[in-house]
């Protein structure tokens, strides 16, 4: 069956106003398997409504030549607020100005209303299970009744995702390499779409983010229920996670296109569209625990300048970077260098200016050994 676009109009805020969710969807409701993919709710991150760009073409001509197995739930842009926060020509989309809230925090955690629901009615069969778990879950979500319109947004996402038996959530980083966020609980299932993607880093939950994040939403109630009831058999059906493509300039056409063969390869994998994507490629690396992730932040302020690259492989006590104070009485004695603390994989760096203020977030990196100052469940929140 042909694409369908559904536009959902947002509650409004405004008298006057009015914004719509735009949904791409292909093949028959309910069909499995069902992956979701949405770009873009921090909606200054475009390298993944590139990625979509690129991908419905590339699904529109599988779907005319009746290849289409699943159902594919595509949202090429899932911030139409965040879209429209334009202040003093620059574009800020990562939180909300009107409620100062995290686009992409605080979504609905099911694992309580859910257990309700299904108490007494689990059996021993797993795929039963799943199916009876993700009627509860929309049925809750179908009953709540949103406030305002970010509420209604992340409502609306969730409403089309929490069923699906895969969740991409398509984000960048500031100035980054590809990376990769699951749960532990989906490793090494999961393995073959970080290898891919390419990710130069994959880091880990354990057991599952504990912010809401809309990965986290998607993925941790199955985890969360199967605690509540551990003498059922509760799969972990959803393979939920976030795939940080590159940083916020790297918006081309070339890579968009690279990384919509990717996906749509992943999608053959998984066997929503019918065909052979071929061997996997060779993982660029393995997995990593969030709570081995380095966060450096500047000691000082000055004038922020990077000794490594993004991407690079760093020693633990290497320096990454260096805040220079321009009006120190001795230049030579200016600099202060900001050392990993870890070995592992420099992945982020800062791109918005190059002024460090104390405590500011200059660099991650993702290295193989839990720190002990490191909070251990999210690492999402620096």
């Amino acid at each position: 069956m042909a694409r369908t676009v559904e536009r959902v109009a947002l509650k409004t805020m405004t008298p006057g106003t009015q914004r719509t969710l735009t949904v791409f969807r292909y093949g028959r409701p309910g069909a499995r398997p069902k992956a979701y993919l949405q770009a873009a709710i921090h909606a200054n991150e475009f390298p993944g409504a590139m990625a979509l760009h690129h991908l419905v073409p590339m699904l529109d001509k599988a779907d005319k030549a009746g290849r289409i197995v699943g159902e594919i739930v595509i949202v090429p842009v899932a911030n139409p607020i965040g879209l429209s926060q334009v202040v003093f020509a620059q574009h800020l989309g990562r939180f909300d100005l009107n409620l100062r809230d995290n686009f992409n925090r605080n979504y609905h955690d099911l694992s309580g209303p859910v257990a309700d629901r299904v108490k007494g009615r689990l059996s021993r069969d797993p795929a039963r299970n799943a199916k009876l778990i993700r009627e509860a879950g929309l049925a809750v979500l179908n009953g709540m009744r949103p406030a305002n319109e970010l509420q209604d947004l992340r409502l609306q996402l969730m409403r089309r995702s929490i069923d699906a038996d895969m969740v991409l959530d398509l984000h960048c980083d500031a100035q980054a390499a590809l990376h990769h966020f699951i749960s532990k609980r989906d490793w090494p299932a999961i393995a073959d779409l970080s290898a891919q993607i390419g990710a130069r880093a994959v880091l880990y939950n354990e057991p599952y983010s504990t912010t809401m994040t809309f990965m986290g939403c998607n993925g941790a109630w199955w985890a969360k229920l199967g605690e509540r009831f551990p003498g059922m058999p509760i799969p972990q059906a959803c393979q939920a996670s976030t795939i940080e493509y590159r940083g916020q300039h790297d918006v081309t056409h070339a890579l968009g296109e690279a990384d919509a063969l990717n996906l749509f390869k992943f999608l053959q994998r998984r066997g929503a569209v019918a065909g052979d994507p071929g061997k996997p490629p060779k993982p660029l690396c393995a997995a990593t625990p969030i709570s081995g992730m380095d966060v450096g932040y500047a000691p000082a302020a000055g004038i922020l300048t990077y000794m490594k690259p993004e991407g690079a492989k760093v020693k633990k006590g290497e320096t990454i970077c260096e805040v220079i104070d321009p009006v120190a009485a001795d230049p030579l004695k200016a600099r202060t260098p900001v050392l990993s603390a870890t070995a592992g994989v420099l992945f982020s760096r800062r791109l918005d200016g190059r002024l460090a203020w104390p405590g500011m977030v200059c660099f991650r990196v993702a290295g193989a050994k839990a720190l002990k100052h490191r909070k251990a469940a999210t690492g999402l929140d620096d």
